[in-house]
């Protein structure tokens, strides 16, 4: 068995890409990243597509990158399952479905369907948003609702206004429906426990605003003149009559769990105590997939998570201890989503969650909290050792989101600092083994030229992946990874275990 410690070094959005305009990661200074490209054994590996379980042009995201890495398999995803089931009308036929509209019907209230109105297939998909309002009008309903919360961050800052165009199209097409409200992800879609973001949409949701703006499009088209974009436009009713009652239902379509929580658990959460609530009582709530085993709802599309031989699970079988490190913000992915959608702590790992900063975004903080994850790991290392770490730096992606060339420069210069002191402890002290990889592009990335605007969303580019070890300096070695999911089975080989059959 290969000396320990080892370290798998996720650096979440850090893609691969040749061309260095508008490329943050190419542009950085990054000797030590570029020492070890250089001098170790590397490859470039697909994040994105088929090669994650997701349509084949889809890029990846962090949820997918996880996954996939920690099962060491493709796995289908959710919007693929969600798309081929529209597509063989089984969706249409969904029992859970077919029984709450009819609840509807019957007590002739009102259905509202809310999440992000997006066609970039990361949380939600406008697809998606669009069969379900063709199922509400097959079953007779007449009252229905919409509430889009704007995207901006996997999709174009300024692309909302082309999308609510589309949804008004379908809505007058089916000659039912209309939009009651509207506002930015940033408010809707928190996962950090900013509650007071969640509280501004679930109040625009729940009560009737001082004013309204029937005329959105000029609306949002004053906040881009602001320089406001989709993801932080602040809450406005479109309508003031389309706010959530008692007996009403609502649809939650995003298919991403980790940013549909919160504002979930307002509505159903009945010991739900971060800001007052109406407490509602719903005909339904109905949740695209489960949020969470702790929010009590209906849900159309049941998880069913990879239950064994995840790369974490073997290693704990073997005796191996973990340690897994991470930010909120990509906290989750490093524990549910790389466990293969499963909460449990396993006997011999330890778990150190770092607080995120509060922050609207991190153009201010590029830094963000990868000092003290360097910290924390590097104090485990001296005194309390592990013999694996899974190890995830947000920076690349969550200030590539911004669209920000100058502050991603400057998030990757950080992160090399951190792999510096890394490379330091691990390698050249301890004598150990790290993988370097990400889970999907972004920072590679950053302006369109064809749209003329910032791009802030993921890529569909390859991501790097380097095997660093005190034996392999110099050596050019052929490395068997081609995608994330070719990762895990190569880590178990080095540290000298069998790969189970399913990750062959």
């Amino acid at each position: 068995m290969k000396k320990f410690p080892q370290a798998l070094i996720i650096l979440d959005g850090f893609g691969y890409r040749k061309e260095t305009k508008y490329n943050a990661i190419a542009q950085a200074h990054k000797p030590t990243i570029d020492m070890l490209m250089a001098n170790y054994p590397h490859t470039i590996i697909k994040a994105s597509g088929e090669a994650v379980g997701l349509l084949p042009d889809n890029m990846g995201n962090s949820e997918v990158g996880h996954r996939t890495i920690g099962t060491g398999r493709i796995i289908q995803q959710p919007l693929t399952t969600i798309h081929k089931a529209i597509d063989d009308k089984s969706f249409f036929e969904k029992s859970i479905l077919k029984n709450d509209l009819e609840k509807i019907k019957e007590l002739g209230t009102t259905l509202h369907i809310m999440g992000l109105l997006s066609d970039a297939g990361v949380h939600a998909h406008i697809k998606h948003l669009f069969a379900y309002l063709d199922a509400a009008k097959t079953a007779g309903l007449t009252k229905i609702i919409v509430h889009p919360f704007l995207d901006g961050r996997d999709m174009p800052p300024e692309s909302g206004i082309k999308l609510l165009k589309s949804l008004k199209n379908k809505l007058r097409e089916l000659q039912v429906g209309k939009i009651g409200s509207i506002c930015g992800r940033f408010y809707a879609m928190d996962r950090d426990k900013n509650w007071m973001r969640t509280k501004e949409a679930y109040d625009l949701l729940t009560q009737k605003q001082s004013e309204s703006f029937s005329n959105w499009k000029k609306h949002i088209k004053n906040f881009y003149d602001e320089g406001i974009t989709d993801e932080f436009i602040p809450p406005f009713q479109v309508d003031p009559s389309s706010t959530i009652k008692n007996q009403d239902g609502i649809i939650f379509f995003n298919f991403r769990p980790d940013r549909a929580r919160q504002l979930t658990a307002a509505f159903v959460d009945p010991n739900f105590n971060e800001f007052p609530t109406k407490k509602l009582e719903l005909a339904f709530f109905l949740a695209t997939r489960n949020y969470s085993s702790e929010l009590n709802c209906d849900v159309l599309f049941e998880e069913e998570p990879v239950t064994k031989n995840t790369l974490m699970e073997i290693l704990n079988e073997n005796g191996i201890s973990t340690f897994r490190i991470a930010e909120t913000e990509k906290y989750a992915h490093i524990t549910y989503f790389f466990n293969g959608g499963k909460e449990t702590t396993l006997n011999l790992e330890e778990r150190v969650l770092i607080p995120s900063l509060v922050a609207k975004n991190y153009i201010e903080h590029p830094e963000m909290s990868a000092k003290k994850i360097t910290a924390a790991i590097i104090n485990s290392l001296e005194n309390n050792p592990k013999d694996f770490y899974l190890i995830n730096y947000a920076n690349a992606d969550m200030v590539g989101h911004s669209g920000n060339m100058e502050a991603t420069i400057k998030a990757i210069e950080c992160l090399d600092k951190q792999v510096k002191q890394l490379y330091e402890e691990i390698i050249e002290k301890q004598d150990g083994t790290i993988y370097l990889t990400a889970d999907h592009g972004n920072a590679e990335e950053m302006f369109d030229e064809t749209t003329n605007q910032p791009i802030t969303s993921h890529t569909k580019n390859p991501v790097p992946f380097v095997w660093i070890n005190k034996k392999l300096e110099g050596k050019t070695a052929n490395i068997p990874v081609t995608q994330l999911s070719e990762i895990a089975p190569f880590v178990l080989k080095e540290i000298g275990l069998n790969v189970p059959d399913g990750m062959k």
